[in-house]
């Protein structure tokens, strides 16, 4: 393939760099919720790969308006009915590994930091409807 974006780096960017990309092919690294991995850069060199970084919170400083338009278009696809003629069944399925609660958000930022997590960890307002793990 001609371009691949990689929004969880850690093992899967080696995978998809020695076996997806074409020479002369383009790596777009946009997160690494799996985790961060060195980048032998002897791969980069023997494929002729570009790769570009990109942090999406900095596009959205600088484009609010695009970057509420894009959220928007997110939510709504996500919110989908399952008798949406577009998907049919709504083929995403998030996984949610815990909820904490606002006064415990703390934990969820150690989960994400130590790279523990087996989904999203949601961080809940309403303390009253917490559920420690799902």
């Amino acid at each position: 393939v001609d371009l691949v974006v990689d929004m969880a780096q850690g093992d899967l960017f080696e995978n998809a760099l020695i076996s997806t990309v074409r020479p002369l092919g383009t790596i777009c690294l946009v997160g690494f919720a799996a985790g961060q991995k060195p980048i032998r850069p002897g791969l980069l060199l023997v494929k002729e790969v570009n790769v570009v970084g990109s942090l999406w919170g900095r596009w959205a400083l600088y484009h609010p308006v695009e970057h509420r338009q894009n959220v928007q278009e997110i939510i709504n696809f996500l919110s989908l009915s399952s008798s949406s003629p577009l998907l049919g069944k709504r083929s995403i399925q998030p996984r949610v590994d815990r909820i904490v609660g606002l006064k415990n958000f703390y934990e969820a930022f150690e989960i994400f930091e130590h790279n523990q997590g087996r989904g999203n960890t949601v961080i809940c307002f309403d303390e009253d409807n917490v559920i420690s793990r799902l």
